[in-house]
């Protein structure tokens, strides 16, 4: 581990959004600055909640940018207006200042997890775009770590992807399926390098985020469900009632307590009307089993704890997939969307554990008991081949931040070699077992990835209808105003012509007193002589 000189680094994450705690992004984000202050880094943290956020993690931190919450529109404009505020061609928006001024000072920018940058999270993307170009306007180095990419972009976030990408010294993913998407993208496909999810480190962390007492049964299979059902089109209660019965089956068969461990919410709360909590509290009180806990939002390092001690871990949450193998303990994937099925799969396949994703709708009657009996009964086998697993996965993604400092301080390089993947999965029931799931899997994937397609192409299309008819409407304000003004000006025409037609009429006349004014005296009686005289010559000739 490199521990040199101080260096300034600015960092990024998804954290403190409004005070809440977002489990998976924050234990990312706590990664990322654990790994830089060991190695002698005063890290700066772009936060949702800087208050907040300082007292979690005992660091400097910033506001976000500004570009949550607003519409596409304003935030291009947010952005043109930072790009001329740093040329000092006007200001830059109030919102970015203090991001400005603390990468205006840094020795490098860092991008961490929580890493989801595609179209569904576009304010991920504009952040973190923000951020790239006032480092590259003030020439600080970007580092980009444990991010999955996609898997819907649209063409314009995709060049914003490339952008940021084609400005990083390097760009870590942490599934093979982002890795080839973004090698398609950029300029440099070796600067895109395949890690693990950060969070594989959070059980060797030493948080600084508050903890909270709570009693544990002695024998426990943990779970964390999102309270909302994805893809699946089913009703809430529905999803509910559905994992409930899998619990119950889970508590029959194993002989074993239900945790349930919230991954969102404020720290601490056990509100159960408070995002997990409260989904939560429904599938508790539709078991038939009184054998369920419902724990407060615990901090990331407090759950990896919680995990370690459990038999398995079954969830609808992506994260729980991470720590669960990086202390030892098997986890399953209850795949609710083809988002959720990109990330899950990627995060299992780095333990050889791919088979451990399975379709939600799959679980109950046809796939669960299979997976869970035989799961007991490897346990030790599966446990052992997980902690050697998870050991590696936290000696390489020290390596990785080992690069990534040794390359701020321009002492060593980045690391571009990818993680392996395993070619040989372990492989749950029978051959027909596998064959079957391999079909529903692909099955139900696709049909996902078709939900999800026509999902965002319609909140593109709303999204777009409602910036035209913007458009239209500034327009046809504008034309009205055009109108308006035309009709002023026709008035102000015809009043100048009536104006300058009077003043012709009065300039003439003034012209004819000057002339008569400026003749000489008899000048009149001259005229008529001349005249007659005229005329008597036209006569005599």
């Amino acid at each position: 581990m490199i521990k040199e000189f101080s260096v300034r680094v600015v960092v990024i994450g998804d954290v403190s959004k409004s005070g809440n705690y977002h489990l998976g992004d924050e234990a990312m984000t706590e990664v990322a600055i654990t790994q830089l202050k060991q190695r002698g880094a005063d890290v700066t943290l772009v936060s949702g909640d800087p208050q907040l956020s300082a007292e979690h993690y005992a660091t400097a931190t910033v506001p976000r940018l500004g570009l949550r919450g607003v519409p596409r529109p304003k935030k291009l404009r947010l952005m043109k207006a930072l790009e001329n505020g740093l040329r000092g061609e006007g200001e830059v928006p109030e919102s970015m200042r203090s991001a400005v001024d603390a990468v205006s000072s840094a020795d490098a920018v860092v991008i961490a997890g929580g890493g989801n940058l595609n179209s569904s999270g576009e304010h991920h993307l504009f952040d973190r775009l923000a951020l790239s170009r006032i480092a590259a306007f003030h020439e600080v180095p970007l580092y980009v770590s444990s991010q999955s990419v996609g898997p819907h972009l649209s063409t314009q976030d995709r060049e914003i992807v490339k952008e940021i990408a084609d400005r990083a010294v390097v760009f870590g993913v942490r599934e093979r399926t982002s890795a080839q998407l973004m090698r398609t993208l950029v300029a440099r496909p070796e600067a895109v390098v395949l890690t693990y999810d950060d969070a594989v480190l959070i059980p060797q962390t030493d948080s600084t985020v508050p903890e909270v007492d709570v009693s544990l049964p002695s024998r426990f299979v943990i779970g964390s469900f999102t309270v909302h059902p994805g893809a699946t089109l089913m009703r809430p209660q529905e999803y509910y009632r559905t994992i409930a019965t899998a619990l119950d089956h889970i508590v029959a068969s194993c002989d074993v307590d239900i945790v349930l461990a919230p991954h969102t919410g404020a720290l601490g709360a056990r509100d159960r009307q408070d995002q997990d909590c409260q989904g939560h509290a429904h599938i508790s009180n539709l078991m038939t089993s009184s054998r369920v806990h419902e724990l407060p939002v615990l901090s990331a390092a407090q759950v990896a704890r919680v995990t370690s001690a459990a038999e398995f871990t079954v969830s609808t949450r992506y994260h729980p997939l991470v720590f669960g193998p990086a202390v030892g303990v098997p986890a399953i994937g209850l795949v609710t969307s083809h988002y959720s099925m990109i990330r899950m799969r990627g995060a299992l396949e780095h333990f050889g554990m791919s088979t451990f994703a399975v379709p939600f709708e799959g679980w109950n009657g046809v796939f669960g008991q299979k997976l869970v009996d035989e799961l007991m009964d490897d346990r030790a086998q599966l446990s052992a081949h997980l902690k050697e697993a998870g050991q590696a996965a936290g000696r390489h993604q020290v390596q990785w931040w080992d690069g990534i400092v040794a390359s701020i301080h321009g002492t060593g390089d980045v690391m571009t070699e990818d993680v392996p993947i395993t070619t040989q999965p372990y492989r749950w029931g029978t051959a027909q077992d596998q064959e079957a799931l391999a079909v529903f899997t692909g099955v139900h994937d696709a049909l996902n990835r078709t939900r999800q397609n026509l999902t965002l192409e319609v909140k593109e299309r709303r999204r777009d209808h409602k910036a035209m008819a913007q458009t239209v409407l500034q327009l046809s304000r504008k034309g009205e105003q055009l109108e308006d003004r035309c009709d002023r000006l026709q008035r102000e025409l015809e009043k100048s012509k009536k104006d300058a037609s009077s003043a012709q009429r009065s300039l003439q006349r003034q012209i004819e007193e000057i002339r008569k004014k400026q003749r000489l005296p008899g000048a009149a009686m001259r005229d008529q002589a001349r005249l007659r005289i005229r005329s008597w010559r036209d006569k005599r000739a």
